[in-house]
Parts: structure tokens; sequence; C-alpha cells
């Protein structure tokens, strides 16, 4: 596991959006090029993934893929919140320059 260090968060997070993008950028360096099969029969996907577009409204948006593993036993523990079920994707670091403003 990439233990998070709450001091590694950059310091210009600060919205529940930038956190998601930031999160999602780090989980899509520590999977490295790691491909999850998605579709039975299907090509594999990038188990994370953070891409940018301009969508049908003509809005430019972050486009965040990611699919983490979960622990089925945790996830119905009534005595844990959801997000404790989420299992690691990697045992790497994010790169550095994802761990500064």
């Amino acid at each position: 596991m990439a233990a998070l260090d709450l001091a590694s968060i950059p310091s210009n997070i600060n919205t529940y959006e930038r956190l998601a993008v930031w999160s999602a950028q780090c989980c899509q360096s520590i999977a490295n090029g790691q491909q999850t099969n998605v579709i039975t029969n299907g090509a594999a996907q990038p188990t994370a993934q953070v891409q940018i577009g301009v969508v049908a409204d003509n809005s430019n948006r972050f486009i965040v893929t990611m699919y983490v593993p979960y622990d089925l036993a945790a996830l119905n523990d009534p005595d844990q919140k959801t997000w404790m079920a989420a299992q690691d994707i990697s045992q790497s670091e994010p790169n550095t320059n994802l761990l500064a403003n």
C-alpha cells in the first residue's frame, strides 16, 4: 500500500472536486499502466485514468475513471464506512510532481 501522508496533499487543494481529481491522478500514477478487464471478452481498461475533454454541452470536464478493488466483507460490515472497504491498487508511491503545489 502506498500510505497517504496528509502533509503530502498540496495546500492549494481546497475543494472536494480538486481533491477528487488529485487523488485520481495519484491513483493513475501508482497504477503505472495497470489495466482492469471490465467487460467479459472486451478490451481491458486503465485501472485509473484522468482525462480532459469537452462534453456534449460544450463544457470542459475532467473525465475520471477508476476501478478500485474492494473487500466485500468490509463493505458489508455495519460498523465501517463504505470507503473503508477500498483495497490497494498498487504498492507504488505517486510521482513526486503530484505531491507539491
